[in-house]
């Protein structure tokens, strides 16, 4: 006996909508997790750009006024002297 012979029911379009999307699905749940990972690899490589620095002025600024303090203390101990 052939397939031929029997009657088999029609496909309804909410069971062909159902089929192509079920169909669709793991290509494109594939995609997205390819697309994960290589942004997920690609963000590792990254420096972050999020480092706090401090600005030069603030750097410099307590070896100046260390500076400016041993400059005083020694005109003030040079005019101690000149008198």
């Amino acid at each position: 006996m052939s397939a031929h012979e029997y009657e088999f029911p029609k496909t309804t379009k909410t069971q062909f909508i159902l089929a192509a999307l079920g169909g669709l699905f793991p290509p494109l749940l594939v995609l997205f997790l390819v697309a994960r990972l290589f942004f997920g690899i690609q963000s590792e490589l990254i420096d972050d750009p999020v480092v706090e620095q401090k600005p030069e002025a603030a750097v410099v600024a307590p070896a100046n006024e260390s500076a400016d303090d041993d400059e005083s203390a020694e005109s003030a101990d040079g005019e101690d002297d000149s008198e």
